[in-house]
């Protein structure tokens, strides 16, 4: 495999490698950056500076920031081709990679069809989601549909982390392969716990405070449950808008003193918060893939959820329920509670599952795979399994 030159567009990058909020991410450039020249063009985040190098990467930042409507997205759009431009005139790029594909996406294709190279689109989040009543959602406006729009019709490869994501895109009828491609965790870092975990049993929720995930309903459904077992504990790790709200919720339901809100951790932590835990709680309206089951998995926790994101995937290490189910939810989480064998059961296909399909040096793998297809080959391999 010789070394190409990878224009990497994406809404956003880190400013120092141990900066939360994009691990996944930021794990799959440094792996990249290892076996290929690989320059980040970042379209809103951070702010505008000049050019640097994180996780091996070189980095250039648009720094369009909240810029919207249609001129601001407008804006976005054209300086961020422009960009992918000026790289190619210093010195010639090979492939176009988009990391989520709106914005980026349309950044990402048009600028690779501008200048004859092939273009690879990974739909990581909400680009298909369409959610009113909490405003979530690319698909929501003209703008958004727009450019996953462009990005479906331009992109050779197209990809998503989950089978669910997968086939929503596929039902748009985009030009290119559709691959299912998911981000990968180091399974070398998030691992189970050598010894028996100690302490009262833990529920534990992870993710940005916000209406998307829902975590008003994690409360509730740890109230419910919480009702017959008075040692049970709800930890809340993450930070966002609906932080106060979600204390005085806690409040309401008399579960203060048995839920811990940690607020947002630095990553060299999350092992042990997961592996502190009895299982994994994620109730989210929408997920493209959902990192947090994956890195939970990885250190063998059980998972129940809703039905969203790789929570399908995950196969036996995973109770699932329809979004918005909070019957349903307590009643999972009670099931591996009160079941030891089962959690057992669940947490040994968790971490074989994360190995065998969620191994970050096979995740990485696969994307250099498809890079070497796309440039050398013209197309892609089928993944579509």
């Amino acid at each position: 495999m010789r070394r190409l030159r990878i224009a990497i567009v994406t809404p956003g990058f880190v400013a120092d490698r141990e900066e939360p909020g994009l691990a996944a991410v930021v794990d799959l450039v440094e792996r990249l950056a290892l076996v290929h020249d690989c320059q980040v063009v970042a379209l809103r985040h951070p702010p505008a500076r000049p050019p640097y190098t994180v996780a091996g990467a070189t980095v250039r930042t648009i720094g369009a920031g909240s810029e919207a409507g249609p001129l601001g997205r407008s804006a976005v759009l054209a300086r961020g081709v422009r960009a992918v431009l000026r790289l190619h005139r210093r010195r010639p790029i090979d492939l176009v990679h988009a990391l989520w594909g709106d914005e980026a996406g349309a950044v990402a294709a048009v600028s690779a069809r501008l200048v004859r190279r092939p273009s690879m689109v990974s739909f990581l989040g909400g680009e298909l989601a369409r959610i009113p009543d909490i405003g979530y959602g690319a698909a929501l406006g003209v703008g958004g549909r727009w450019t996953v729009a462009t990005a479906l019709r331009l992109g050779d490869v197209v990809t998503a982390g989950s089978s669910t994501l997968r086939d929503s895109v596929r039902e748009r009828g985009p030009r290119g392969t559709v691959a299912l491609l998911p981000l990968g965790v180091d399974v070398t870092l998030f691992r189970p716990a050598e010894e028996p975990r100690p302490g009262p049993p833990t529920i534990l929720f992870v993710g940005s405070l916000e209406p998307v995930k829902d975590p008003a309903a994690a409360l509730r459904t740890f109230a419910a449950v919480a009702r017959d077992r008075r040692d049970l504990r709800l930890t809340i790790v993450g930070d966002g808008g609906l932080r106060r709200s979600l204390e005085d919720v806690s409040a309401e339901l008399g579960v203060v003193g048995r839920v811990a809100f940690l607020g947002q951790l630095p990553r060299v932590r999350m092992p042990e918060v997961y592996r502190s835990a009895s299982l994994l709680l994620v109730t989210s309206r929408h997920e493209g893939q959902s990192m947090v089951a994956v890195e939970a998995a990885a250190t063998g926790l059980p998972v129940v959820g809703t039905r969203v994101g790789i929570l399908p995937d995950l196969g036996d290490a995973a109770l699932t329920v329809r979004i918005g189910d909070e019957d349903g939810l307590a009643a999972a989480v009670a099931r591996v509670l009160d079941d030891a064998e089962l959690a057992t059961r669940m947490g040994a296909a968790a971490r074989a599952t994360a190995v065998a399909r969620f191994d970050l040096d096979r995740t990485a793998a696969e994307v250099l795979a498809t890079y070497d297809d796309l440039v050398t080959r013209g197309g892609a391999r089928d993944r579509r399994s």
